[in-house]
């Protein structure tokens, strides 16, 4: 898949993109901050965006609303730092469709990519059958 990662702690994001990278997936892009994210979005065009919540200039939830209005196509993977219910109840009804606690990286985080992609097949074999 393609991957778009918004991440603003710098050893976060490398560790993000090289578990992505080592299993396989691409890495199209990468973001610093929520508004960065957004404009990636459109530039890069991925399958996914794996976005962090609290970041500078603007959070991943709004971030996460933000790109589902300008270019709804990705699937949007939410990291948390605090795997909070509340948070991710924000993060889904911004639009997000999965939400993984960072503590749990990368294993859930891949976990999530998997089950997205399981469910995009269905609907694209659905779609064409």
């Amino acid at each position: 898949m393609r991957i778009l990662v918004v991440e603003d702690a710098d050893v976060v994001r490398e560790a993000v993109v090289a578990s992505l990278t080592r299993a396989g997936h691409e890495v199209v892009g990468e973001a610093i901050d929520g508004w960065q994210g957004v404009q990636e979005a459109l530039a890069c065009r991925p399958d996914v965006v794996v976005t962090n919540w609290q970041m500078p200039h603007m959070d991943g939830i709004e971030a996460t609303r933000r790109i589902r209005e300008v270019y709804p196509e990705p699937a949007i993977v939410a990291l948390t730092s605090t795997g909070d219910e509340i948070e991710c109840d924000a993060f889904l009804e911004a639009g997000a469709d999965a939400c993984v606690d960072k503590c749990d990286l990368p294993g859930a985080l891949l976990v999530a990519l998997e089950k997205l992609e399981r469910g995009r097949a269905r609907r694209f074999e659905d779609a064409r059958g």
